[in-house]
């Protein structure tokens, strides 16, 4: 997930505690000076882990490297999540742990299942704030029943594809998970093409090793919904067979490319002065409002109008600023379309605290980072989407 990774610093800030409890569940570091050491002195802990051969160093440094992904607001939301779902008996003790990357590491120790599906998770969430993520209604509202049966059969549709569209994919690993909102996740990994990179062997010669990496889909079938959300890297011309075959393979089913009233994004409703953004009162949203609009010339495709307004701006700034700086004669409201918009929603504060906020993008027609916030802010967005009649899903 591209988070920086600096071994001292997460050595540091995870407490001698946990620390000493991963080395001594893995046989390790026994020497270490664990009784006295400074929580703040992660020197002999790193000089000590350095010294162990290649392969332990290296299992160390993904366990540490998979707790510091999951050290943030958005990762231990998921994390939460799987706890809540698996184990709800032990959320007490997890909400107790102090810090944040403590939390991470106590789920790794303690509830090890919940911490790798987290980890995966985690990353479907970060990638759907990308390009590549995309989302498309329609689609039977079908429970599933995974099988070994059905994956197969998705795997060997995927490997179909890529060799015969790419000369890459000649192998594929799905792994299926269920999230605790029902949500069905398949992951598909595949073998990319061969390359060759240098590295070092264990005596520190360097050699050329050649090498056969993978790459990943990600498809999320909602049942609920009837929606599917894919991360496919590549233009419409890869990403709507594969949406094609993994319903045939998954669902039953034939489907061809979304057709374009199926959007599973309008935003063309924002053009009117009094379109309304009515909320659930249980969420306890207090303001909404339009940060950014951006269209695109009906004429000219390519050709587009972005406005954005201030932190400081009123509410309705970005409709006063449609008015102000657009001249109506040569571009009125109809030689336009909404693309993509900024909302912004503010909650009712509790007590004297800071009121929370949720920012989020959705983008015409498939496209929306709310998969990238933590699980309660994601709901919460999700409902409004449908009460304002932006989300078909």
């Amino acid at each position: 997930m591209a988070k920086q990774f600096d071994p001292r610093k997460v050595l540091k800030h995870i407490s001698n505690d946990l620390l000493r409890r991963l080395f001594a569940a893995r046989d390790e570091l026994a020497d270490v000076p664990w009784a006295t050491l400074s929580e703040t002195d992660a020197q002999p802990i790193f000089d000590a882990w350095q010294l162990l051969p290649e392969l332990k160093r290296r299992e160390v440094q993904v366990i540490l490297q998979d707790v510091n992904e999951l050290a943030d607001d958005r990762g231990l939301a998921v994390v939460a999540e799987e706890i809540g779902w698996r184990c709800p008996e032990r959320m007490a003790e997890f909400e107790a742990v102090a810090s944040r990357i403590d939390k991470a590491m106590w789920a790794y120790l303690t509830i090890p299942a919940a911490f790798e599906e987290a980890a995966r998770f985690a990353r479907a969430d970060w990638l759907a704030s990308g390009r590549y993520w995309h989302k498309r209604n329609g689609l039977p509202k079908t429970p599933l029943e995974v099988t070994n049966e059905m994956k197969r059969a998705l795997s060997g549709a995927l490997t179909g594809f890529y060799r015969e569209a790419q000369g890459r994919g000649h192998w594929c690993h799905v792994e299926h998970y269920r999230r605790a909102n029902g949500n069905e996740y398949f992951f598909a990994y595949l073998d990319d093409y061969p390359d060759a990179r240098l590295v070092f062997d264990d005596g520190g010669a360097m050699r050329r090793q050649r090498e056969r990496g993978a790459f990943d889909n990600v498809f999320v079938y909602c049942p609920e919904d009837g929606t599917l959300e894919t991360f496919v890297r590549g233009a419409k011309s890869v990403r709507e067979p594969l949406e094609s075959l993994f319903c045939q393979a998954t669902l039953g089913v034939e489907v061809g490319p979304a057709a374009p009233g199926q959007a599973a994004y309008r935003l063309e409703g924002l053009k009117d002065p009094l379109f309304a953004f009515p909320t659930d009162p249980a969420d306890g949203v207090a303001e909404v409002r339009v940060r950014r609009l951006r269209w695109e010339v009906v004429s000219s495709p390519g050709r587009r109008v972005t406005l954005e307004a201030g932190p400081r701006d009123q509410r309705d700034a970005i409709r006063q600023m449609f008015r102000d700086y657009l001249n109506a004669e040569n571009l009125p409201a109809s030689a336009l379309r909404v693309v993509q918009t900024t909302f912004m929603l503010t909650f009712h504060a509790d007590g004297g605290a800071k009121p929370r906020t949720l920012t989020f993008d959705v983008s015409h027609p498939n496209s929306c980072d709310l998969k990238s916030k933590s699980e309660d802010l994601r709901a919460v967005g999700e409902r409004c989407l449908k009460l304002w009649g932006v989300s078909r899903g």
